[in-house]
């Protein structure tokens, strides 16, 4: 990353605009080689950003008051997939470091204690002005953004970022990327002791406490699992997967994780479309862009809850660094089987490699 004064960065982002048209944030401060909250900052010289006077769990309050805007748009996205889901904050639960949202439409794990800053951004087209906030990590990386929509309260959203405006905001300071935590040696792993502690897991959710006690990374456990736990697919079977359940009407679980947050769409896809390198769902209030080209492996994962005595069966897409890009699984009635259409759709798969 290059170090350039907001009055400088100011500049060059109006001339990109000039030059370009229309650019995406990331975009711009990528191309510019800086973070991406370093443009925010910036763009408070002319107006159009406004700070907002929340660090880490401060932003409690303001995340605790979104019910009463109405519908809005909540984004979370990765270096290769990006979640859009559209719907009114519900059933939210904060604890010491993260908060959730449980609601009909907006699924979210909000780790809270990772957004480090936080803005109001209004940004203006010919076509639409655009309204949102938008907070990022230690590094200036974007962990989470809220957008008012067609269905929002727009009084009560404006006041809102009012109540929460730092007039007198500090200069920001980011650090560097953590360093990619290295993986042990395959040879040093228990494959046994591994199998033995997932075939015992009482939920799901006690998967990534299993691999933080056991030291290994989640694509390492699945390559060293065996076929009863883990099996290598297709990349091409994320597409084929997408245009089958939207045939069939088949509803799924979709989950992206980024920087500061999980973002989870439960429900029927429909419009399955890809352009310009990007697989996308566009319907009406569920977006995702997923570039499947920088898939590097996929998996069909099972896990068992003995709590329950049941199987979630999960297709894994990973990047060639070993993080997760995208999750998809089944929905299903609590306490009830998988759907038999998901296990033949993901079977034929790790059949398919067999075979």
């Amino acid at each position: 990353m290059t170090t350039r004064s907001a009055e400088e960065l100011l500049i060059e982002l109006n001339r990109m605009k000039e030059e370009q048209g229309f650019i995406r944030a990331r975009a711009a401060a990528e191309e510019l080689g800086v973070p991406e909250a370093a443009l925010l900052e910036a763009r408070e010289r002319d107006g159009s950003v406004r700070r907002l006077s929340v660090s880490g769990m401060d932003v409690v309050g303001l995340i605790e008051r979104m019910p009463e805007v109405g519908d809005v748009m909540v984004l979370t996205r990765n270096d290769h997939c990006v979640h859009e889901k559209t719907g009114t904050f519900e059933n939210m639960r904060f604890n010491t470091h993260m908060g959730s949202a449980f609601g009909k439409e907006i699924d979210l794990r909000m780790f809270l204690a990772q957004w480090k800053t936080g803005f109001y951004v209004t940004d203006e087209s010919p076509k639409l002005t655009r309204h949102s906030l938008q907070f990022f990590d230690k590094t200036g990386a974007a962990a989470f953004k809220i957008y008012a929509v067609g269905g929002t309260d727009m009084d009560r959203f404006v006041a809102l970022t009012r109540d929460f405006t730092n007039l007198t905001p500090e200069p920001l300071l980011f650090e560097a990327p953590d360093a990619p935590k290295a993986e042990r040696p395959d040879d040093q792993i228990d494959a046994e002791d591994l199998r033995s502690r997932w075939s015992r897991l009482g939920n799901g959710h006690q998967f990534t406490r299993m691999l933080a006690e056991l030291g290994i990374g989640r694509q390492q456990a699945l390559r060293l699992a065996g076929s009863d736990f883990a099996n290598p697919v297709p990349v091409s079977a994320v597409e084929n997967m997408l245009h089958s359940v939207a045939e069939s009407g088949l509803p799924i679980m979709c989950f992206v994780r980024g920087p500061g947050c999980i973002q989870v769409h439960s429900g029927p896809v429909q419009r399955i479309k890809r352009a310009a390198g990007w697989l996308n769902i566009l319907d009406p209030r569920f977006n995702l862009h997923l570039k499947d080209e920088a898939i590097d492996a996929c998996y069909a994962v099972c896990k068992t809850s003995t709590e329950k005595g049941l199987n979630i069966t999960s297709l894994d897409c990973f990047a060639a660094d070993g993080t997760v890009i995208c999750q998809f699984f089944p929905v299903r009635e609590e306490g009830a089987e998988e759907p038999e259409a998901w296990l033949s759709l993901i079977n034929g798969y790790v059949e398919g490699v067999a075979a």
